[in-house]
């Protein structure tokens, strides 16, 4: 297998390491039959088209998914500097200190504006706010913040970062927290000027200095804290159905027509090198022109079955199908799915055959060339033959 490690550099290789890759994934998820049928099925989609899982997959999809849509209507309202960023986004590069301000609006539009203008082309100095206002939208927000940034230039970093809040257990404003590499170096309550607590770092001084002027109780909500609220009004059960239905609505099938006649085609996995493939070391991996074939490496060990699921009848050509070699592995697999039935037709016809049963991808039937079902795909020699079969339709007032 170490020679598989390094062929990626030439077009010809990589289709045969694809196909030692395709072969060990398809081995370790057959190996894994006892696992829960849907997690299973869920299996062989994400490791062989390398799809994202489902966010219904999760134990608690709803707050992931809830969260993603509160980034992005953040970030699409957003000017330019202002967005929601967590902890590691927003520190200094290099572990410098940050001067990070939390504000809010009840301090008033002219005092904000001028820590704004102070802030200006400060890159170790953060303004943080917790949230929109009650009842705001996010939009509502921004426009507000926009109103006092006119002709601010360059406008100073913004953010909505409601966990820094909870993280320093920030409770009024103004409050400063001089951060570096996850700590506090130094905080104080009252202060609005920066060079202030510049001044004080630079003397050395460090932990809480305390308070030094009027603080504010905090206008804004914690969005996060809105974000859980808004969930636990959500009917879970009633969003995961709708989630597993989308998923089939929206799935696409590799569709292949039915056989007309038997045919049996063999396929030569050989490739070539176009040049010589060097490892990291400088060991030559493969001369350029030496011919490999992956099946002198490694044996497939599987025994593919392809048919369309919403035929009744290639089912039940599908039970008569035999493996040549009674040691491979039998590997399922459905061209298409019927798009009503969706899980529970998946979790009938795996009962039906006995095993699992995975959806056909686009990259096995290239692998495999397929282009007819139903079909069985298995190794002859150092050779892969796929042996279509016809469908036999019973006769006119024949019983089925």
């Amino acid at each position: 297998m170490r020679f598989f490690k390094h062929t990626l550099r030439s077009r010809s290789v990589r289709r045969m390491s694809g196909f030692i890759m395709l072969a060990t994934l398809l081995i370790q998820t057959v190996a894994q039959a006892e696992e829960d049928w849907l997690a299973r099925s869920q299996h062989i989609l994400e490791r062989l088209e390398g799809q994202p899982r489902p966010a219904w997959l999760d134990s608690n999809p709803h707050q992931a998914e809830s969260n993603l849509q509160a980034l992005e209507l953040v970030n699409a309202t957003k000017s330019k500097a202002l967005a929601v960023m967590p902890d590691e986004l927003t520190a200094h590069p290099q572990g410098k200190p940050v001067r990070v301000m939390f504000v809010s609006f009840s301090q008033g539009d002219a005092v904000l504006k001028d820590i704004f203008q102070e802030a200006s082309g400060q890159e170790d100095v953060l303004l943080v706010f917790r949230g929109p206002k009650p009842g705001q939208k996010v939009p509502g927000f921004f426009a507000d913040l926009k109103a006092l940034l006119k002709d601010i230039d360059p406008l100073p970093n913004i953010v909505i970062d409601p966990t820094r809040f909870q993280k320093w257990k920030v409770t009024a404003v103004p409050e400063i927290v001089v951060e570096a590499q996850g700590r506090a170096l130094l905080r104080v309550k009252g202060v609005t000027s920066l060079d202030w607590v510049k001044s004080r770092q630079n003397a050395g001084r460090q932990g809480d200095l305390g308070r030094f002027g009027e603080v504010y109780d905090i206008a804004e909500i914690d969005l996060l804290e809105a974000i859980k609220s808004r969930l636990a009004t959500l009917d879970g059960q009633r969003l995961k159905q709708q989630a597993i239905a989308r998923f089939w609505e929206k799935r696409q099938f590799e569709v292949l027509p039915e056989v007309r006649e038997d045919r049996d085609r063999t396929i030569d996995l050989t490739v070539t090198a176009p040049r010589d493939l060097i490892a990291p070391n400088g060991n030559l991996i493969i001369r350029a022109g030496h011919a490999v074939n992956p099946l002198d490496q490694m044996a497939f060990g599987l025994c593919l079955i392809v048919f369309d699921a919403t035929q009744p009848i290639q089912l039940d050509v599908v039970r008569q199908l035999s493996c040549r070699d009674q040691n491979a592995r039998v590997l399922y697999l459905a061209t298409q799915l019927s798009r009503e039935d969706g899980w529970e037709g998946l979790k009938s016809l795996e009962t039906a055959l006995k095993a699992p049963v995975y959806l056909l991808t686009p990259d096995v039937r290239q692998r495999f060339q397929l282009q007819q079902v139903p079909a069985v795909v298995e190794q002859a020699g150092n050779r892969i033959v796929v042996r279509e079969r016809k469908v036999l339709k019973p006769a006119a007032g024949a019983k089925s």
